[in-house]
């Protein structure tokens, strides 16, 4: 676990205590070198730039959250439809719209560093080249106002033809050329659309990573059969909600047996039960995004339920449930599987 992380906050937090605690304080956790008050975070693309959920919920009192991708150019994204409801979950194609560079840091950026100040903030980047996603990083190391960097890897290389996430030699090159020029937390926003996830999340620590996002939406489509036309603009998109949780939950744990980087686990989570399947399967926080848009309440009752679940079991600790999954005995030498 790496300690890269705000200047001066390394160390803090209460990992190693015994005693006691409330169930909120037992969700404490040191990780990237920082405290997070909550494993609980708000998923890119699901919550704006932060300030869009001021008022609604109090943003300061959870884990955290992940700005909407920021690219070197403003992005119009795609045409509509962009986004259409399927019978568990949602299907999205929006584009990766943003405002750019030059707009977030001046407008955006400043919000999130004068009203949030115990939340940590990780800033989504995207990019067509590996040069487009260094500038967006580059420039933005100096400000203030967040601790990390979670670097979005499937979007297409335009040198390569292929996404970013689904190319080896495509992801050791950005991630390495990202760890030469910045000290903050690297975490990678890894694609489900690989034959083996695993692959992919020790490359990732290979080349310098800090941490993983486990998992990003898997492709999908709706037909409008009185249309006979896509449902969606852009014919396709990513499919995300309730639907897709046993597979992010399944690729969490193949991430995590094969890396020892620190997840943070996404897909699907509704409620605190959901999110202690991606805890026990090897994931230390979690991001609630689909959800928000039926009750935008729904990460901090993740968050309370998690506190309820701890106090309620005698749980000192969050970190005790990460990656404490047991798994069933294998059948003894001659013994066939029942059924």
């Amino acid at each position: 676990m790496s300690d890269r992380g705000a200047p001066g906050e390394a160390g803090r937090g209460a990992a190693g205590s015994r005693r006691s605690r409330s169930g909120a304080d037992a969700l404490r956790q040191t990780l990237f070198g920082v405290e997070f008050q909550s494993p609980v975070l708000l998923a890119s693309g699901t919550c704006g730039y932060g300030r869009e959920y001021d008022g609604l919920i109090p943003l300061d009192e959870l884990g955290g959250l992940v700005t909407k991708a920021v690219s070197v150019e403003p992005r119009a994204g795609n045409p509509p439809h962009r986004i259409a409801e399927t019978p568990a979950g949602m299907i999205n194609a929006i584009g990766l719209h943003n405002v750019g560079l030059d707009r977030f840091i001046s407008e955006k950026l400043p919000w999130l560093r004068d009203h949030l100040g115990r939340a940590r903030v990780f800033v989504n980047v995207v990019g067509r080249t590996v040069d487009d996603y260094a500038e967006v990083v580059c420039r933005l190391d100096g400000e203030e106002g967040f601790l990390g960097y979670e670097i979005n890897v499937s979007c297409p290389n335009v040198k390569g033809g292929t996404m970013f996430g689904t190319d080896e030699a495509a992801l050791a090159e950005l991630v390495g050329r990202l760890r030469g020029v910045t000290d903050r937390p690297i975490v990678v926003k890894l694609t489900p659309n690989v034959p083996d996830i695993g692959v992919f999340a020790r490359l990732c620590e290979e080349e310098g990573a800090d941490g993983l996002s486990t998992i990003n939406t898997f492709p999908g489509m709706l037909i409008d059969v009185d249309r006979r036309r896509p449902v969606i603009g852009n014919v396709s998109g990513g499919v995300s909600g309730p639907a897709i949780l046993p597979m992010g939950v399944y690729l969490t744990w193949r991430a995590a047996r094969a890396s020892s980087l620190p997840i943070m686990g996404i897909g699907g989570i509704r409620t605190a039960r959901d999110a202690l399947q991606y805890i026990l399967a090897g994931a230390s926080l979690v991001q609630v995004g689909t959800a928000l848009f039926v009750d935008p309440a729904s990460a901090e009752g993740v968050h309370r339920g998690l506190a309820d679940y701890l106090e309620r079991h005698a749980i000192p600790e969050l970190s005790e449930l990460v990656g404490a999954l047991e798994l069933p005995a294998p059948p003894a030498h001659g013994e066939e599987a029942a059924g």
